[in-house]
């Protein structure tokens, strides 16, 4: 009896159900609104793994294989069973990977296909409803650079980031959508940039692969290496501070719905570091313990650069939280819906 563990990289279950006898899934959740994304993706893995069971702990003595990341914690925690696969673009690079992602970009992209002819169709239907609906019923993809700096609403954003983050979608599925809306509307600005943002997602992955525990030192990439133990704070402490309305309502957002838009993650770890004066890793810590789409490499390496340590070499950001409303958010909608 070969037994198969589920942690994460749901799109690549198909090819594997016929050469395990036992599914355990095995997600990795901190809130309640986590452990409801994950049921939400088991209960669609049972669709077509009826035996599927969930599991709280477990026991690899008794496990053939673990499919998840190939992260520094896996690598650790399951050793030669790690089925090492990653929902990225790149299998490898072809090239050295620089430390400022416009020189990322300019390499990566002409590596890109016109198609990928490996993608994995999408079985769970939360995924194939929200492909559908933003590229081919609301064809959303013809906006998305106006809209993607938005604070909040249905159609700002692709809203594909969770998929991505557990492996529910293969990347180079949705690259392929992008695509396909191309070849019949033509390329835009928008979806370049849907592409542009897939590349960011790749570039921390792989730079991520260079400098490891880098990622989760207190100073970054900045150096010296020292990891001092990591304070946690809950929701109830954060509300309680004397802060911004803004930092009010995206702790109540985040509490509420597990998501924050970019551009609400890049003003509320603005005011988190700058105003707050709390430490990134912090930062970084209370979104793996919120986001539904928490990517390890994207979350730490974006904080990172929030509060430069990281990529950025011009420093920390700080991001003027009145101005910023006023920019995005002129009608007080974020505030109204979340303050």
């Amino acid at each position: 009896m070969r037994t198969l563990v589920i942690q994460n990289n749901y799109h690549l279950v198909p090819e594997l159900k016929d050469k395990f006898d036992v599914f355990l899934f095995f997600p990795v959740f901190h809130s309640e609104i986590q452990r409801l994304f994950f049921e939400k993706r088991f209960n669609e893995l049972k669709k077509i793994i009826p035996e599927l069971r969930w599991i709280n702990e477990i026991n690899l003595s008794t496990v053939d294989k673990v499919l998840s990341w190939d992260a520094i914690k896996e690598k650790k925690q399951f050793t030669s069973k790690l089925i090492s696969k990653q929902n990225r673009l790149f299998s490898q690079l072809t090239f050295s990977i620089p430390e400022v992602f416009t020189s990322f970009r300019e390499k990566a992209e002409t590596l890109l296909p016109a198609f990928y002819t490996d993608a994995k169709e999408p079985y769970d239907q939360e995924v194939i409803y929200a492909i559908k609906t933003y590229f081919r019923e609301k064809k959303l993809a013809k906006t998305y650079f106006e809209t993607r700096n938005a604070l909040t609403g249905e159609d700002f954003s692709t809203k594909m980031s969770s998929f991505l983050s557990s492996g529910a979608l293969d990347v180079r599925y949705l690259y392929n959508e992008v695509k396909r809306f191309e070849e019949k509307f033509g390329p835009n600005k928008s979806t370049y940039w849907i592409i542009f943002e897939l590349l960011w997602r790749e570039f921390f992955y792989w730079h991520y692969q260079k400098h490891q525990v880098l990622y989760f030192s207190d100073h970054g990439l900045k150096g010296p290496k020292q990891f001092s133990p990591i304070k946690t704070y809950s929701i109830e402490e954060l509300t309680s501070l004397d802060g911004h309305p803004f930092f009010k309502a995206a702790l109540k957002e985040l509490c509420s719905t597990g998501f924050l838009s970019n551009r609400a993650r890049q003003m509320f770890a603005s005011f988190w570091l700058n105003d707050l004066k709390l430490s990134w890793r912090s930062g970084a810590r209370f979104f793996e313990e919120h986001l539904i789409d928490y990517d390890v490499y994207s979350n730490y390496g974006n904080w990172m650069y929030l509060a430069g340590v990281g990529v950025d070499p011009r420093g920390k950001r700080y991001f003027n939280i009145d101005k910023q409303l006023s920019i995005y958010d002129p009608e007080g909608k974020y505030l109204k819906d979340f303050g």
